[in-house]
């Protein structure tokens, strides 16, 4: 996850200040650990812009420049931490996540856990904890840390150059203590990963260290490994890890890849510190690259300096070689089946699997592969008076008609829900009942027929009924096109 330099750091937090519909300014280039905002590179971005996405298994999590944190793709194992009941196993498109502040940039360890840095300093956890710590939660402030720097799932460094780390401890009830202690020592890192429970930063030379935990052979809790200087590697700016295997961009611009030594680190029963096995050796060696995403252990996307990403085999597109359709192209993340970008519009595009809706787009075909880039289908936010509506579900525009979670709205807005026997649904808000069946486009409102504009229908375990339906129930609702958000109050 990149380390927001000041420049950026006052550029976001000024867009989260702006009135409704306002813009504020932003740099030119993507969100990265090298990023610089001067003077020449800043240029004028709509609050409802990407600024940074992550990958991870079959999910995805990206940060606009309001703030606000947007996810989609697998949620079978409460990767995404927007529900800790199992209601629905995917959800394929960007849904917004409730109970965060502001956030200025997020992580993942790619195995379904995420982490936020708040502009306020402070540090926030959601997704799936694993099979090492067990568990899903809700977006979490981590108790006991300010002033943070930057943050991976785990670990947190402050900006006074300490190192950080967490676990969740059982006890009695249901949540598990989170159990905060600092790790010893003085780290100057610019920039840190995270893949699993291990860790990989860069400090100011460009040096790569790693470190994390791992499970005790003995199988009774969590080992640390200390954080240790990673041999072989020329100066470094950016890097990315799937499992064994390690993927960054020196400052030349040349591309690396190497291998850990897991079969010593996890046979040891004192583990660590941890190695590379052998040499680092380059691949795409005819590309200038700002950024490499390693997908799995063959399969890595390379955005060059002048915005076209390649492929190096066939695993996430079909084809190895430059992904046409893509150009200008600013961030960039893999997970472990699909792609994706940000363009210089802070537009959202996926690429490879879909099985999951991970690449954030409809199929196009029975094998779930967008073997072209696709847009991510749009991130419509709900506001229900005046705060986030806590769903699971994303709203959907759809022939210019928007439509709605049932249940989480009406829940929201003070209303009831009753399916009768005849597998109708009747809804009350405020003074208001009106009736509904999925297999009509017509309503029944305080005893008057209404035609919807759209039929309702089931998605994804959510039933989804269209504004207008309440709006003719006496809430009022607007919609806000610069926004791409849609408000409603109780009548």
């Amino acid at each position: 996850m990149p380390i927001l330099n000041k420049g950026l750091m006052a550029l976001l937090t000024a867009a989260l200040l702006l009135p409704a519909g306002a813009s504020a300014a932003s740099p030119g280039r993507a969100v990265s650990a090298t990023a610089a905002a001067t003077s020449s590179e800043v240029g004028t971005v709509a609050s409802t812009a990407f600024v940074q996405v992550v990958a991870g298994e079959y999910y995805s999590t990206a940060l606009r420049a309001d703030g606000t944190v947007w996810a989609w793709g697998r949620t079978l194992f409460g990767e995404l931490g927007v529900l800790e009941s199992r209601v629905t196993s995917e959800i394929d498109r960007p849904v917004r996540l409730s109970g965060l502040p502001a956030i200025a940039a997020i992580s993942t360890n790619g195995a379904g856990t995420q982490t936020g840095v708040a502009t306020d300093g402070t540090i926030w956890e959601w997704g799936s904890r694993g099979a090492v710590q067990g568990g899903t939660t809700l977006p979490t402030k981590i108790p006991g840390l300010q002033n943070v720097k930057a943050a991976v799932p785990g670990f947190a460094l402050k900006k006074d150059g300490t190192l950080w780390r967490w676990t969740y401890e059982p006890q009695a009830g249901d949540k598990p203590r989170i159990v905060v202690a600092q790790i010893a020592g003085t780290y100057r890192f610019a920039s840190m990963i995270a893949a699993g429970n291990l860790v990989y930063a860069l400090d100011g030379a460009g040096a790569v260290w790693g470190f994390g935990s791992i499970r005790k052979l003995d199988g009774s809790g969590l080992a640390f490994l200390t954080p240790a200087r990673l041999a072989g590697f020329s100066a470094m700016k950016q890097l990315s890890a799937y499992q064994d295997r390690l993927v960054g961009v020196d400052t030349s611009g040349r591309v690396w890849q190497a291998q850990l030594d897991f079969e010593a680190l996890y046979q040891q029963a004192s583990p660590g510190p941890m190695k590379v096995k052998g040499k680092p050796a380059r691949i795409a060696t005819s590309l200038k690259a700002e950024e490499a995403e390693i997908a799995n252990f063959d399969a890595v996307l390379i955005r060059t300096s002048g915005g076209e990403v390649w492929s190096t085999n066939k695993w996430l597109t079909g084809t190895a070689g430059k992904i046409s359709g893509w150009s200008g192209i600013r961030e960039i993340a893999a997970g472990y089946h699909h792609g994706l970008g940000i363009d210089a519009r802070g537009k959202l595009w996926g690429v490879g699997g879909n099985q999951w809706f991970e690449a954030g787009s409809a199929n196009v075909n029975d094998a779930r592969m967008l073997y072209r880039p696709a847009p991510v289908l749009p991130a419509i936010g709900v506001m229900i008076d005046g705060k986030p509506l806590s769903t699971a579900f994303p709203a959907v525009m759809e022939n210019e008609r928007l439509l709605v979670p049932l249940k989480d709205t009406l829940k929201a807005l003070g209303g009831t829900l009753k399916v009768n026997a005849d597998a109708t649904f009747e809804l009350t808000v405020g003074r208001s009942t009106a009736v509904i069946n999925l297999r009509s486009p017509e309503a029944e409102v305080d005893g008057q027929k209404f035609m919807l504009p759209q039929q309702p229908y089931t998605r994804l375990g959510a039933v989804m009924v269209p504004a207008a339906l309440l709006k003719q129930m006496g809430v009022a609702v607007s919609w806000n096109s610069k926004l791409a958000e849609l408000s409603m109050s109780r009548p």
